[in-house]
């Protein structure tokens, strides 16, 4: 005869083949355990029970929550898609506004390339231009005309002494008809044919310098020949 155990709560039960007879005690025992455990066990499920209501108003709270959450990404897909629609429209944008970069870039490397041939031409034309300046023509022209004038006021002279000479000297007729033959007349006609002031003008632009020094020496030329006649008319006295 002999008993065994079980291993959570403790009964006890006879071993099949012990002949084991029945005794109250240990079967009122057993009944206590069981009813013990059951006492326990219901208090576990009034907790077990009491946590599910609570986690129901929870997970009813998590529903809503979720129900919430569900509709805020209902919308940010909603946006989502929008904002994609727009990013793609800034791409397309982006891709044409590069396009339009590249293009303005290009020509700014032409318009640099252009500018710096200019500032190079505009450097070589203001080494030209101090060049003209350092010639001083606008001097030399004012003692050029200034010359003139005082050629024209002898030239002038030079007829009234003339007509002077012719009055009081008849015996100098012979000398005028040749100075007659030198044609004076013709040849300040010439002169005055050549237009000098539109001259002048093309002079600016060319070799200036040169052209009014050769002027200067015609002018000195003229003088000299001037003084001449004069000598021949009346002795060179004023």
């Amino acid at each position: 005869m002999a008993y065994t155990t079980t291993t959570r709560l403790g009964i006890k039960k006879a071993v099949p083949g012990s002949a084991q007879p029945f005794e109250t005690a240990v079967f009122n025992n057993n009944y206590d355990l069981i009813d013990a455990e059951a006492i326990a066990a219901d208090a576990r499920l009034d907790t077990v029970e009491a946590l599910g209501v609570t986690q129901t108003a929870r997970l009813d709270g998590i529903d809503t929550l979720n129900t919430t959450q569900d509709t805020r990404l209902t919308a940010i897909e909603t946006l989502n898609t929008t904002q994609t629609s727009r990013l793609d429209s800034v791409d397309t944008l982006n891709t044409t506004q590069n396009t339009r970069l590249t293009a303005v870039e290009t020509k700014n490397s032409e318009q640099d390339t252009r500018l710096t041939s200019v500032e190079g031409i505009n450097t070589t034309q203001n080494t030209r231009l101090t060049s003209l300046e350092g010639i001083n023509a606008g001097t030399r022209l004012t003692a050029v005309e200034t010359k003139n004038t005082a050629q024209d006021t002898t030239l002038s002279s030079y007829g009234t002494r003339i007509t002077a000479t012719e009055t009081k000297n008849t015996a100098q007729d012979t000398r005028l008809t040749t100075l007659e033959g030198v044609n004076a007349n013709t040849r300040l006609t010439t002169l005055e044919s050549y237009n000098a002031n539109t001259r002048l003008n093309t002079i600016e632009g060319y070799n200036l310098n040169g052209r009014v020094t050769t002027l200067e020496t015609n002018f000195n030329v003229y003088d000299t020949r001037i003084s001449t006649l004069e000598t021949v008319i009346d002795g060179g006295t004023p």
